[in-house]
């Protein structure tokens, strides 16, 4: 162990804006139970078809069993979290306009906070040459079982909801880690599971995504559904309804757990830069907007990942959503010309069937 090295990446890391981080040795990593079995559950949690259309997640099963797969180099773990950017307004009213995740605040953490870990490594491997320091940056993008990883690091625990939580950061972090060719383990003793008989965020999801403690159902999350699949949603209309104003991801199972309560109050990622991605949040904004200003408004933010039309189907099911729960509001002639517009121009079958029935909805309430 070199404990020196140690000493240097966790000091880098709180400079660089990870307040949380820590050195895990993969032998020890690989043989621990926690591992083990979180490996088998994901192996269940595939079989059980629990993640959906993200077929990705089936080819990196070997690699996440085995990060050496990943970078045969690799001798220790180094994991870091980062906690949300700030929100500023807080999110709007279901009538003004919809919601989006917490973590779409901000430019995209993947290339981001893969930036600032490569210069901080690139940095400590250039202050201690003699070692010939190798390393391979991940963040959430690689074929990682990293909450597990920061787990084991002492970053926290694994909730029932599946995510990580500190005690004072809560769970709106991003987390990221870095494969190291040289023992750097500080000796990190796991946090207990402070969760005790909670099931908050279990009970509070409105789509019942969770089968049980600890394991999610993507084809059921509002997450997945506005964030990963693509094309029709392939859920009944009861369920598009228990999707709220959701546009993209959701926070439910975030916003209960009594940890975050703690999180809010702390400093946010004041390095983690601003973005416009979702400064355009009401009604009217969003359905005039076009495929190309919303390719241009999404470009440096996380939110590029969902495609236009796959957008266009989230807001047509978020607006029709908040008819449905609003019918008593005064909706304007404005917002029934707009959606009529966008049915007649939309071109994406799925987005188009979408929007016939929040047009449907809005024509019959102002009838």
């Amino acid at each position: 162990m070199n404990s020196d090295l140690h000493a240097q990446l966790t000091q880098a890391a709180l400079s660089a804006g990870f307040p949380l981080s820590g050195g895990v040795d993969l032998d020890r990593v690989l043989d621990t139970e926690l591992f083990k079995s979180d490996v088998a559950r994901y192996d269940s949690w595939i079989q059980a078809g629990y993640a959906g259309k993200m077929e990705y997640l089936v080819r990196g099963r070997d690699r996440r069993a085995d990060p050496r797969l990943l970078f045969p180099d690799a001798q220790s773990i180094f994991c870091v979290a980062a906690p949300y950017p700030k929100t500023p307004g807080g999110q709007p009213d279901p009538v003004r306009g919809p919601r989006y995740a917490r973590y779409l605040h901000g430019k995209d953490y993947h290339t981001e906070i893969a930036s600032r870990l490569e210069a901080l490594m690139t940095e400590i491997a250039a202050r201690n040459a003699k070692l010939d320091l190798k390393f391979k940056v991940c963040v959430d993008t690689s074929a990682v079982l990293e909450r597990t990883w920061a787990a084991l690091a002492g970053l926290g625990w694994i909730g029932k909801n599946t995510l990580l939580i500190h005690p004072q950061h809560g769970s709106y972090l991003f987390l990221a880690s870095v494969l190291i060719n040289q023992k750097v383990e500080r000796g990190a003793t796991p946090l207990p599971n402070y969760c005790g008989n909670c099931t908050r965020c279990l009970n509070a999801c409105p789509t019942e995504a969770f089968p049980r403690a600890g394991v999610l159902n993507a084809k059921s999350c509002i997450s997945y559904l506005t964030l990963e699949k693509r094309g029709d949603l392939e859920v009944t209309e009861d369920f598009k309804r228990k999707m709220g104003t959701w546009v993209a991801g959701c926070d439910v199972c975030q916003e209960v757990c009594p940890f975050n309560t703690k999180a809010s109050k702390l400093v946010s990622d004041e390095k983690l830069p601003d973005a416009s991605a979702i400064e355009k949040n009401d009604w009217l904004t969003l359905l005039r907007e076009t495929s190309e200003e919303y390719k241009l408004r999404v470009k440096d933010s996380s939110l590029s990942r969902v495609k236009p039309k796959d957008f266009s189907r989230n807001l047509a099911v978020a607006l029709r959503n908040a008819v449905m729960a609003n019918s008593s509001q005064s909706w304007s002639a404005e917002i029934i010309k707009a959606v009529t517009s966008r049915y007649e121009v939309e071109v994406d079958p799925a987005a188009r069937a979408e929007w016939l029935g929040c047009m449907r909805h809005l024509k019959r309430i102002t009838a």
